[in-house]
Formats: structure tokens, sequence, C-alpha cells
């Protein structure tokens, strides 16, 4: 990513939540744990959220867990694998309960929207027991809505139709979070598509580098209460950030081959009988994820002031 020489990064969200009504503040020993389908997973690779995330709490030693899974649903179906769709629900709750996370991030809805109308009492039944299991961790709790289905174009469809469906499923995920108590996020209207270019999304659904960079900039907004102000950085206050960003994605990256073992069937699986043995080398990821953690706590320490200031936005 080409830094800019200096950036002038202005924001006017207008919060949306119920339940958490306080701006969220992490401390040192918190675990912020982001479950969701593919708009979670592929954030880890991109890293802006967690970074200005860190970058808000320089002090603070937390740590940030990333346990999307592309193609999910609140059911659990991508994560089955060769199991039932029980057996994928049940892998979805036993792995955010051992993450033990002190706030919880969950962004379900966009796969489901799909089903329209009809589909959206059986979500809102599914989403609502899911928050039931998840809420023995004791975690502050947000839902992030699905984000926009932005409009390309010919000859991609138009997205008119799919985006009156995840209205209907933004405001289903809105009443979940209302009648849990847990903080809301409301990508729809936060996340401002524009006409012209620089696009957000490839397709008008997945991300581009500038949509998990405006993704980034919406979530730390809403979970942090920041809402409007404007900052100019200097060059070196830029790259100082850049290369915490870095860091962060190698983190992700380790913590993933630890989470996520290539050809896990034949380690884990029914035939972990072939190479089973070599499942004693997957917890020799913790100590490298650990070692990265501690670079990432004096990278952001080490930050030129201030500290609440964003990533540069990249050119596309």
């Amino acid at each position: 990513m080409k830094l800019l020489g200096a950036a002038l990064v202005v924001i006017l969200f207008s919060p949306l939540a119920w339940g958490q009504n306080s701006p969220l503040v992490l401390k040192d020993n918190d675990r912020v744990v982001f479950v969701g389908s593919e708009l979670v997973e592929v954030d880890a690779q991109y890293g802006y959220f967690e970074t200005m995330l860190q970058a808000r709490f320089p002090k603070a030693h937390f740590t940030f867990r990333n346990l999307g899974w592309s193609g999910d649903t609140v059911w659990g179906d991508a994560r089955s694998e060769f199991g039932t769709q029980q057996d994928g629900y049940q892998k979805l709750v036993d792995e955010v309960i051992s993450a033990k996370p002190t706030v919880l991030l969950i962004a379900y809805g966009m796969n489901e929207s799909f089903a329209g109308q009809a589909g959206l009492p059986h979500f809102m039944q599914q989403y609502d027991k899911l928050l039931s299991d998840l809420a023995k961790t004791g975690a502050r709790i947000w839902l992030i809505g699905p984000n926009p289905h932005e409009n390309l174009g010919p000859p991609l469809p138009d997205p008119a139709e799919h985006n009156a469906q995840l209205v209907l499923y933004n405001d289903a995920i809105a009443t979940l979070a209302r009648d849990h108590r847990d903080g809301f996020i409301d990508l729809l209207k936060s996340m401002k598509l524009s006409a012209s270019a620089p696009h957000l999304t490839t397709d008008g659904i997945h991300f581009t580098t500038r949509g998990y960079w405006s993704f980034g900039q919406t979530m730390t907004a809403h979970l942090t209460n920041t809402f409007a102000y404007a900052r100019q950085h200097r060059p070196e206050q830029l790259a100082a950030l850049e290369s915490l960003r870095q860091l962060i994605n190698q983190k992700n990256r380790e913590f993933f081959y630890r989470w996520r073992p290539q050809n896990d069937t034949y380690i884990f699986g029914f035939r972990k009988s072939e190479q089973g043995r070599n499942a004693v080398e997957i917890p020799q990821f913790d100590p490298i994820v650990q070692k990265l953690e501690q670079q990432i706590d004096a990278a952001k320490k080490s930050l030129p002031a201030p500290g609440d200031w964003e990533l540069s936005p990249p050119a596309k």
C-alpha cells in the first residue's frame, strides 16, 4: 500500500445502538472475538479494523481473535465440514466459548438474507438461540448488521431487490440486539456508498481493500463512539500505523494456521489415522502468535501522538 504524504480523515457517522449505551473501552487482558462469515474471515487478511482498534487503546494489552468462516450462517453450516448442520452449530458455539471473549462481535445476516421474507422467522429464531447460547461467555456483545449491496451497474444485476431484503434482516438483527440488550452496528446506514469510484466492493457484496478500510473506520467509530472528528497526520505517523498493520496481518496468518490447519481432516478428522501424528505440531503456533502480540503491544505503545488518528485510505 502506498502511503499518502498527509491525510485528512473526516468521519461523520450517526450512532445506532441498542443495549450497549456506553462506548467500548478496552483494558488489559480483554479478549476481542470477531465471529461471522466471509466478511469477518477476509477482514483478517487486511487488518484495518484491528489496527484502528489497537491504535485507539495503545496502553491496553488486549488480544483479538478472528473466528470468521466463509459461507457460514447462524446455523454454523460452513463449520459442519463432513458432519451434520448440528455438528457445525455446536462447533461454532464451542469455538467462541473456548476463545474466552470479554468482547464478542457477531456478524451474520448477509448469506441468510437471500432467503427473503420467507426465511426471516427461521433466521430470527436461530439467531436468538445463538445469542442465548453465547451469553454464557459473559462477554459484552455487539451485533453487526449486513453491509449494503453496492450497485456497480451492468453486467451485474440491479441490487435493489436484495437491498430491500437486507433491510428486513438488518431490522431483525436490531430487534434481537434490543431484546438481548446487546450493541448493534448498522452498516446499511453507516457505510455510505458512492456511485463513482473508488467502489467499496468487487461484485456489490465483497469488499475491496478500500472497502475493508472503510469497514474498519465504521466499526471503530461505532464501538468507541467517535463519530465526528478530523485529523491531519504526518507521513511518519502514517508509516508507523502501517507497520503496526503489517504485524497484525502476520499475527492473523499464524493464528489461522493454528486454528484451521491445512488438511485438518487428516490431522483431527476421520482420516487422522493417516497423519494424526502431526497434530502435536499445531500448538507450536501458540508461542509464535504470542510473540507477535508482544511486538504489536510494543509497536502501538511507540506510535507517535495523537492516538485517535486513522490509517491513510488505500487508493482502491
